[in-house]
C-alpha cells in the first residue's frame, strides 16, 4: 500500500468493515462476504451506517456524488475514498487480521477483488 491516511481515515476504514463483518440479516450471518461478491462484480454495496462504493458501478444511483475515481468507503456521516488497488490492498489486509469467520473463503473473495482491481489501475 501506497497510502499515507491519517488516524481518522483509518478508524473510518476500519469501523466501515467492521460494521459490514458484524452485521447480519436471517440470510446472511454477515455482509462482509455479500459486500466482497458485490465490489468482484464492481457494484457498490451499503447496509445502514456503512457502505462501499465504486465510480464504476454501472447503477449511477450507486454511486456518492463525491466519488469521482476509484472506491469510498462510508461509515456514519463519514467517508474515504481510495484508489482501487490501495482500497483492495486495505480491505485484504483488514480482512487478514480481523476476520474470524470463513477466513479461508474471505481471503479468498479478497484475492478475487484484487485481481479484478489490477486490472483497472
Amino acid at each position: 500500500m501506497n497510502m499515507k491516511l491519517t488516524e481518522k481515515q483509518i478508524s473510518i476504514l476500519h469501523n466501515c468493515l467492521l460494521d459490514l463483518r458484524d452485521s447480519s440479516s436471517l440470510k446472511n450471518p454477515s455482509f462482509l462476504p455479500v459486500a466482497l461478491d458485490r465490489l468482484v462484480n464492481s457494484e457498490g454495496f451499503g447496509i445502514e451506517m456503512s457502505g462501499i462504493y465504486l465510480s464504476i458501478d454501472d447503477d449511477f444511483e450507486n454511486v456518492p456524488d463525491y466519488l469521482k475515481d476509484g472506491m469510498a468507503f462510508e461509515f456514519m456521516d463519514d467517508h474515504v475514498v481510495l484508489s482501487f488497488s490501495d482500497g483492495t490492498s486495505f480491505i485484504t489486509n483488514w480482512c487478514k487480521k480481523n476476520v474470524t469467520q470463513d477466513y479461508e473463503k474471505i481471503l479468498l473473495k479478497c484475492s478475487s477483488l484484487e485481481k479484478r482491481f489490477q486490472e483497472k489501475e
